[in-house]
């Protein structure tokens, strides 16, 4: 079978989730294309060997650890002649490689392609309601764009085969419109928990302690974890651990950032889940992603959503009812604050109670492989 991959480009969750179905797929003999733009094609074009093609771009603005819902839309007014091109380049690749499938992760104009075009579309989304109006109460042009952006996603959405939430039941409000079309299958892993090695053989086989503390800090593939990474480093002597992992992403320059020597600094790591595992404690963004690895893994951990970011708060909260997370806002972080957190939160066996029950609740879902037998079944019509 020939499956096309359109992930949406923006940091580099969508594409990793998308590389976890495609990887199950390949091994099964399917044939895989990806396109994308931004973060994400740069992310399968340099860490990965499948071969991709780039859509034009769709970018979020605003400054290191804040997201700028209203400059985002003043520098999105050529948005529609955006969507235009994303679907002329997509119907060539569709017309050029003819696939039997397409997976679209959160790019909805995928399935209005796919429907012109009577090719099977799945749509995989965690996203398909937002919060503007949380940000800005008194704002009623962000009212309009949030309802205007609702009912396109929703319309779009609709016309696909199938959609899949990455997540478990009751985590997302999903819309009455497209509810008959809705399957949670769990998290989008490239690993099966399960399967993996233990803790401290993955600390052995990284020539990492067993018996010492480890912290690991990611912040994804986009420039909006900037702040976080820099807190870190600048806490890092007052963290009472051993080993402090900093993960920047391929697009954030820490070279001329003076590191203590108990901080590893890693542009990108191949196997995230593992390094996960080998933690005591994760510090990250609140991204989608990253929330269900952690979930999954059972990794007690410290979120600190991007401001102004309504899904990294939503997935943050989410996590926190969970009771593996705890939750700071980026804007009232100091060094200070955040070493006394971290070590807080490294002696917390509730963290880690609360972790360990999230982990069971997790494991009882198989989602790559649901999400793959639900894109065959499409395929087959």
């Amino acid at each position: 079978m020939k499956a096309l991959f359109i992930p949406c480009g923006i940091g580099m969750g969508h594409v990793s989730r998308s590389l976890a179905v495609a990887q199950k797929m390949e091994g099964d003999g399917s044939e895989v294309l990806f396109a994308s733009y931004g973060e994400g094609y740069q992310f399968l074009k340099e860490f990965t060997s499948y071969p991709a093609v780039e859509l034009p771009e769709i970018k979020f603005y605003g400054s290191a650890g804040e997201l700028d819902l209203k400059h985002t839309a003043r520098k999105s007014m050529d948005a529609p002649f955006t969507f235009l091109k994303s679907i002329y380049h997509e119907s060539k690749i569709i017309k050029d490689f003819q696939p039997e499938v397409v997976i679209a992760d959160s790019h909805y104009s995928v399935p209005i392609t796919c429907k012109v075009l009577g090719v099977p579309c799945v749509l995989i989304s965690n996203e398909l309601k937002f919060n503007f109006k949380e940000i800005y109460p008194q704002d009623r042009k962000m009212e309009y764009l949030e309802s205007g952006l609702e009912r396109f996603i929703q319309d779009s959405a609709k016309l696909s085969q199938a959609i899949i939430v990455p997540d478990i039941p009751g985590s997302q409000e999903i819309p009455p419109k497209i509810k008959e079309k809705i399957t949670y299958t769990g998290p989008l892993l490239k690993k099966d928990p399960n399967t993996m090695p233990s803790r401290d053989e993955l600390r052995r086989n990284n020539n990492l302690d067993p018996s010492q503390r480890v912290v690991l800090a990611t912040v994804g593939g986009s420039h909006f974890g900037a702040k976080l990474l820099k807190l870190m480093a600048d806490a890092a002597d007052r963290i009472r651990s051993h080993r402090i992992i900093l993960v920047t992403g391929p697009h954030i320059d820490v070279s001329s950032q003076f590191f203590p020597s108990k901080v590893l600094v890693k542009r990108f790591l191949r196997d995230m889940l593992s390094w996960m595992k080998l933690s005591d404690l994760v510090v990250s963004l609140a991204g989608h992603t990253t929330s269900m690895e952690l979930a999954s893994l059972g990794v007690p951990n410290l979120m600190v959503p991007i401001e102004n970011h309504p899904e990294q708060m939503k997935n943050a909260l989410n996590m926190q009812s969970y009771g593996i997370s705890r939750i700071r806002d980026m804007k009232d972080l100091t060094p200070s604050k955040l070493a006394e957190d971290i070590n807080n939160l490294l002696e917390s066996d509730d963290l880690r109670l609360g972790a360990s029950t999230t982990k069971k609740k997790f494991l009882e879902y198989q989602g790559t492989e649901e999400a793959v037998n639900i894109i065959r079944c499409c395929a087959q019509g």
